[in-house]
Formats: structure tokens, sequence, C-alpha cells
């Protein structure tokens, strides 16, 4: 921030801590904040992609709810129709982190028909925030976020494959829930996952609900965003530990 606008911030922060921004927040339990992360986060790899996938649709060049944006450095430092979101180094009194923790009544971020952030996500805001919500000048770098198979796609098998295509049942003789069995594939479809190559990766057509040989296609259909995960999955390697 140039000088005069970091001396306006302090001044602001000063009076946001000590009014609490019109939230109460002595009344706010911030022990149901998800924990920081303890990593050291980097604003446009952890931190931008965040605010990409849950916040600028809204906060963003087409849209400001509340008067505030998030897709620009100026934009996110900028009091809204609430004051500052933002507060550096205090994640526990920065409305932004209240929010998207569901602390503030009537406020939760993103709105309750937009999927929510998860815990990492959170943790990861909070600990930007409390590292100083560095936000550097200049252009902003696109980062491919690494798919995890532990975290981010396993879950997801867990919860809408397993049943059918696991140690108790394996329809096709496809299971999913071995490394070696799922990569291999099954007798009706053979190879459905094709590391490297999502074009010519079946189960991407399976799970999109649009394969039209099964009886009911949609049953097969997952998420758009789950869908999305597996998909880079695959494009990254299908990389499964």
């Amino acid at each position: 921030m140039k000088r005069p606008a970091l001396l306006l911030f302090a001044a602001a922060l000063s009076m946001v801590l000590a009014q609490g921004v019109g939230f109460e927040l002595d009344k706010i339990d911030v022990s149901k904040i998800p924990p920081a992360s303890k990593e050291k986060v980097d604003f446009a790899r952890d931190v931008y992609p965040i605010f990409k996938e849950h916040c600028i649709s809204c906060h963003g060049p087409d849209k400001q709810k509340g008067k505030y944006r998030t897709d620009t450095k100026d934009g996110a430092f900028k009091a809204g129709e609430n004051g500052f979101n933002i507060l550096p180094g205090h994640s526990e009194k920065s409305p932004m982190i209240l929010m998207i923790a569901g602390l503030i009544d009537e406020m939760l971020m993103p709105p309750p028909k937009a999927e929510p952030m998860t815990k990492d996500e959170i943790g990861i805001l909070r600990a930007w925030v409390d590292q100083g919500a560095v936000w550097p000048d200049g252009p902003i770098p696109e980062f491919i976020k690494k798919v995890e198979f532990v975290r981010d796609i396993q879950p997801i098998f867990e919860k809408s494959c397993i049943e059918c295509h696991g140690a108790a049942k394996q329809s096709g003789e496809f299971r999913l829930d071995q490394k070696d069995a799922a990569l291999k594939g099954g007798k009706t479809y053979g190879q459905v996952i094709k590391a490297g190559e999502p074009a010519k990766s079946t189960l991407l057509i399976i799970i999109s609900g649009k394969d039209e040989d099964l009886p009911q296609p949609e049953k097969h259909k997952l998420a758009d965003k789950q869908v999305e995960l597996v998909r880079r999955w695959i494009e990254q390697g299908a990389v499964w530990p």
C-alpha cells in the first residue's frame, strides 16, 4: 500500500478492533473458526485460487455485492459497506474470516446456495491473514492446484462409488477401492482411467451422467466440481499412492 493509504488503514484497524465493526466481535465464539494452516502461505498459489472459486463471481469485475471485490488488491483492502473485511495479523477479528466460518448472522459467505468453503480452505485464508495478508503487486500468475488423491479423490470414490465397486460388490467386475484394480479397469468397460489422458478416460463420461449404455446414467452423475477434480487428477497423471 502507498503510505497515506497505509496510515488510513492503520487508523481504521485501530477503530475496528476497538469498536468491533458493528458485529459485536466480543460476542462471537472465535473458537468455532477452523484453525489456521500451519504452513507458510503463498498468495498466488494458495489464496487467490480460493477467491476465484468461491468469491469473485459475487465480488469481482462483474458484480460487487456489499460494494466489495476480491479480484484486485485495492478492492480487497478497501472498506466495503461493512468496513474493512481483512485485518492483517488478526484473522479472528477479520469479518471475511468470520463470514466464511458462518459466525455472523445472515452473512454467510459464500451464500447458502453456493458450495461452502472447506475447513482446509478457511484454514489457508486464516493463515494468510495471520501472516500479514501479503498480496504482491502486479499481475497474479495462474497456478493450477495439484490434486491430491487422499485429500481430493478418495473421499469422492468412498462416498459415491465404493458401494457398487468395492470389496463387497464389484459391478462390471470393477473396483475403485484398490489402486491396481482401479487402474486396470473392469470386464465391462476395460480400462476407464488412463493416466494423463482425460479425453480417453471413460470414467469421466460415467460420472458425468452421460454414458447412455447404462440403464440409469443419471444415477452415476456426480457434482460438476467432483467431476472436474477427477478430470484434473487424471490429467495430472492419476497419481494413487
